[in-house]
């Protein structure tokens, strides 16, 4: 087939439950220009055979399988073999809105300078198989000047949309001239990747249409797990979004990592197979990061859980871990509570 438009990048791994699905809503994109590449990512189900069955005789798909590292080395094979002039990254237990790449498609032809999309989403969040939804919203607005994106970005943080992958549209041209890829952490490493392309940036389009339905289930999911170089990936993170912004919000970008840092030693905690005394000399290290001593001293404290952060950061070592201790077996048992004081930071 002629070169697509788009090429929708898709990291797969032990994802029999939900990757039929997937592929359906994928092969019901109304477009025609796209390629779908499917990253088995080392599983051990059957997620390879499912896809094999699903996509046979369709050559707008493609699947390929990598050793298991994650799925920021899956994207990174993705986008050395993706052909499209824009690039999507999406999940394997999500799905997209039909209309998203003619939505993009318009977009794009009505200003050929546009260099990103970010689009509104809606959360399913499932929990003791119920359901809710909360939309993510944008407005319509293009961005044309660099300083005008930059200065927006800890606020469309705060709003969740600067994070994640699926909701945005990529210039492949943009990713591969300057040599942006997913570094090799198993956490925040989607976060990285944007910043590092929002450097890029000078003209930027919102658009306001929904474009995407993430399910997410607080019980189970990446940000509770357990990786030895976690807190690292996070205080990469809040260093690169303080010199993406020119440290224009430092004390927000101060209150976020705060709020970052408290699920990574969360999952340090709820790690059962870890020893005690590694948990403890891993929280008392985070601690005292030099990171986190000056997090704590000039974050902002404009919401209450923000207020409640900073408080049990201020106790002694010995308190605060104790207190972060009993806020991880909370996470654990009833981890709606946790979620809905996320919601509100």
């Amino acid at each position: 087939m002629n070169k697509p438009m788009f090429s929708i990048i898709v990291p797969v791994y032990n994802a029999e439950k939900t990757v039929s699905r997937t592929i359906h809503h994928l092969k019901a994109i109304l477009f025609d220009s796209y390629e779908v590449l499917l990253i088995n990512d080392g599983s051990t189900d059957q997620t390879y055979e499912l896809i094999s069955r699903e996509i046979t005789g369709d050559s707008r798909f493609q699947v390929y399988t990598t050793k298991n590292q994650g799925p920021g080395s899956a994207r990174n094979f993705g986008i050395s073999r993706a052909a499209g002039k824009y690039l999507l990254f999406f999940d394997a237990d999500d799905y997209p809105s039909p209309s998203v790449l003619i939505d993009y498609s318009k977009l794009l032809e009505s200003n050929n300078r546009i260099q990103l999309i970010i689009s509104s989403f809606t959360m399913i969040t499932r929990y003791n198989e119920k359901l809710s939804k909360k939309k993510y919203l944008v407005e319509d607005i293009i961005y044309y000047k660099k300083e005008d994106f930059q200065n927006s970005i800890y606020q469309l943080m705060c709003k969740q949309l600067m994070y994640v992958l699926w909701n945005k549209c990529y210039r492949r041209d943009l990713i591969i001239e300057n040599n942006i890829r997913f570094k090799n952490y198993r956490s925040c490493e989607d976060r990285m990747f944007n910043l590092e392309y929002f450097k890029l940036c000078d003209v930027v389009a919102m658009n306001s249409k929904n474009e995407y339905y993430y399910e997410y289930d607080p019980s189970d999911g990446i940000t509770t797990r357990y990786f030895d170089d976690k807190f690292d990936s996070f205080k990469e993170f809040y260093q690169l979004a303080n010199q993406v912004t020119l440290d224009r919000n430092r004390t927000g970008m101060a209150a976020l990592h705060l709020k970052g840092t408290v699920s990574v030693i969360f999952s340090i905690f709820g790690n059962a197979h870890l020893p005690w005394k590694k948990k403890k000399s891993q929280v008392y290290s985070i601690l005292n990061d030099d990171t986190i001593i000056e997090a704590k001293k000039i974050t902002e404290v404009d919401t209450t859980p923000r207020k409640l952060t900073k408080l049990i950061f201020d106790l002694p070592n010995a308190l605060s871990f104790c207190i972060l201790n009993f806020g991880s077996w909370v996470e654990r048992k009833f981890p709606k509570i946790i979620f809905s004081i996320k919601k509100r930071y």
